[in-house]
């Protein structure tokens, strides 16, 4: 009988994808906020969300390939206006996702999708956009992170506090929580990925059409 060389894993850590998981999401947050960091915030106060998007993912492709950051930051891309194909949408009709995170291996490569809405009264005065069909809906339709067991949601803040939006959302979830398809328990809640990350929300979400749940993480980046 063969002998494996493999070290057995030890009994009190039946399964590492948590920690992994955990690992993982802070490598995509602390990615994005150091983008953040880096843009002239106030400058894009009026700024459409393609506009903002496509700045903040080429700060983020520099991160990754700049020296001067940790080493871990070599093993992710990112890619901007990524392509989905769907059973219905291919080719030029398919739909676009704004920010997708990839971790670079050997085998299937984990990503973190992220779509992104602005939170800006003069036009959004509601959360209709970022919460329907065209924001998190494509998420609760299978059309992004389908496969996935989580995904994110960046908020573009250009007027109010994010804890004014961040009311008006948790407000929508409570008045509307088929909307939503709020999972048991996953109402709209403040949570923390960074020490330094301020502005971060969890919500989580049944996904009918999917047939699994998701979790989403939201975080409100603030540009007035």
């Amino acid at each position: 009988m063969a002998v494996s060389n493999r070290s057995p894993r030890p009994a009190k850590y039946p399964d590492d994808r948590g920690d992994y998981q955990l690992a993982f999401r802070k490598h995509v947050f602390q990615l994005l906020k150091w983008g953040y960091d880096r843009l002239d915030a106030l400058q894009y106060q009026d700024w459409e969300e393609e506009e903002i998007t496509s700045d903040l993912a080429r700060e983020l492709d520099e991160i990754v390939q700049d020296r001067s950051y940790p080493r871990w930051v070599g093993r992710y891309s990112v890619h901007e206006e990524k392509p989905i194909t769907t059973s219905d949408r291919k080719g030029k009709k398919r739909q676009r996702l704004d920010i997708e995170i990839e971790r670079l291996r050997h085998g299937r490569r984990p990503r973190y999708s992220f779509e992104a809405k602005r939170l800006c009264a003069n036009t959004h005065a509601t959360m209709g956009a970022y919460l329907g069909p065209e924001g998190l809906g494509e998420f609760l339709s299978g059309n992004y992170a389908a496969e996935e067991n989580e995904a994110g949601m960046l908020g573009y803040v250009q007027s109010d506090t994010p804890e004014a939006w961040s009311e008006k959302a948790q407000d929508k979830f409570r008045s509307d929580p088929d909307l939503v398809q709020a999972y048991a328990g996953g109402t709209w809640s403040d949570t923390s990925i960074l020490s330094d990350s301020d502005y971060c929300y969890c919500s989580c979400h049944q996904r009918i059409t999917v047939g699994r749940p998701i979790t989403l993480y939201h975080l409100f980046l603030v540009f007035c």
